[in-house]
């Protein structure tokens, strides 16, 4: 028999963030679950989707008995997640029967046996810095978003992370756009490659938003841990060789548009609804003092055009370029700045954007978009 007592907040904040990674897997059902592990005092989580695990661990104040099974953590959490701040007692049985009560309720359910459950893999000879949380909150917000599909280009759908030992950079792209994060403040000690898979990296993002701690990075050849607070996250690493995304960044770009970003943005928004609604073409025709903003749909014969100011600096009078209005809208959602500053080498050339403040560019954030061919 094992008995244990937790508060049914704390309970529900580990279980929400545990159960991000969770996934149906009809050839290992089991793995729809959570893992309990309880020793003495302490409560351990544990959950896989075979390619990421994560482990949390929770301060009880009340056990009798150590043990380990397999539990429905969704049924659990949605039966407690709208109760008020109250002990939950969890009583288990030698036949992985579960009664829990919580205040004036009462429920009872079935667990598994913890052998039917995938083995945790230790990670070896690993390699170990430590990062400000927010910093990597920062850098995965700046960057996840752009990542391609697994099923064309595996490494593609991950954040290509290079350390230095004076810096950092992360990159994604799916060849539509391109994001390159850099952060010249982070010295890690450590010089490598990696490509982290997007899904990790979210889960991660999510439980070190607003925190001030630091996560400690661990990584060999094959896997990547990181762990912040009593919370850990290890995944495998994506194998292959990332595309060289330097080759694609272009140089001499001479053409120099500054824009409002939210003004940008809203108008692009509200012009896309008369866009194809395959391609989201927009036409930009950029002028010294006027950005002309079209989209139209030659089937549904829909059409719209906006105006709004800018700044353009250019040695060419007439200057007009295409883009997807779905990629270039992600791109000013996941920027902060009021202001944001295109450069362009020609106009059926990529579009570099960069966050500018009083026409101070920032250039530890790039943001790169490949036009589209303007129909005439």
């Amino acid at each position: 028999m094992i008995k244990f007592i937790v508060p049914s907040q704390l309970l529900t904040k580990n279980l929400q963030n545990i159960s991000g990674i969770l996934a149906p897997n009809k050839n290992v059902p089991i793995v729809e679950h959570v893992l309990f592990k309880i020793e003495g005092l302490k409560l351990t989580l544990l959950a896989t989707d075979l390619e990421t695990t994560m482990t949390t661990l929770i301060d009880l104040s009340t056990s009798e008995g150590d043990g380990t099974l397999v539990m429905p953590a969704k049924l659990i959490l949605e039966t407690i997640k709208t109760l008020a701040d109250v002990p939950v007692i969890f009583n288990i049985d030698d036949d992985y029967g579960i009664k829990i009560s919580a205040g004036e309720a009462n429920y009872s359910l079935v667990g598994w046996d913890a052998e039917q459950f995938p083995k945790l893999i230790e990670m070896d000879n690993s390699n170990t810095f430590d990062i400000p949380a927010p910093v990597l909150v920062n850098a995965i917000s700046r960057t996840a978003f752009a990542t391609g599909n697994a099923e064309m280009r595996p490494v593609m759908a991950g954040v290509f992370c290079q350390l230095f030992s004076d810096n950092i950079i992360f990159v994604a792209t799916d060849a539509h756009r391109l994001v390159r994060f850099k952060d010249p403040d982070i010295q890690t000690g450590v010089e490598a490659s990696l490509i982290i898979p997007k899904k990790p990296l979210l889960q991660l993002k999510n439980i070190a938003l607003g925190l001030d701690e630091t996560i400690t990075v661990s990584y060999n050849d094959a896997r990547i841990s990181f762990k912040v607070d009593e919370t850990s996250i290890m995944t495998k690493l994506i194998e292959g060789k990332y595309p060289n995304y330097e080759a694609v960044i272009p140089k001499n770009n001479t053409n120099i548009l500054q824009v409002e970003r939210q003004d940008l943005l809203q108008k692009m928004k509200n012009i896309s609804l008369y866009a194809n609604q395959s391609t989201y073409q927009i036409r930009m025709k950029i002028e010294p003092t006027k950005l002309t903003l079209t989209a139209e749909d030659v089937e549904s014969s829909t059409r719209g055009i906006v105006n709004l100011a800018c700044v353009f600096e250019s040695d060419q009078e007439d200057f007009e370029i295409g883009f997807s209005s779905k990629f270039l809208q992600e791109i000013l959602s996941n920027m902060t700045s009021t202001n944001v500053i295109f450069k362009f080498s020609h106009p059926t050339g990529a579009g570099l954007v960069f966050e500018a403040e009083e026409e101070q560019i920032d250039e530890n954030l790039l943001m790169l978009i490949m036009p589209v061919m303007l129909n005439n």
